[in-house]
């Protein structure tokens, strides 16, 4: 009985321990997250006119070959 009782104990102190390193690893100031989250913005509108420019040349040579 002692045993399994000493390794919750254990197992209880190593999570309650670790959790606040994990959660103050992710911490990001909120103008950082603003800046990140623009740039990835700005990426993504890029990314889609670069593919919709794609699309739109190659609905052009279809219609330029079946003509």
């Amino acid at each position: 009985m002692i045993k399994p009782l000493l390794s919750a104990t254990l197992c209880a102190a190593c999570l309650m321990s670790a959790t606040p390193v994990f959660a103050a690893e992710n911490t990001i100031p909120q103008g950082k997250r603003d800046e990140m989250s623009q740039k990835y913005t700005e990426h993504q509108i890029k990314q889609q006119n670069k593919e919709n420019r794609e699309a739109n040349r190659n609905v052009d040579s279809l219609i330029t070959n079946r003509k």
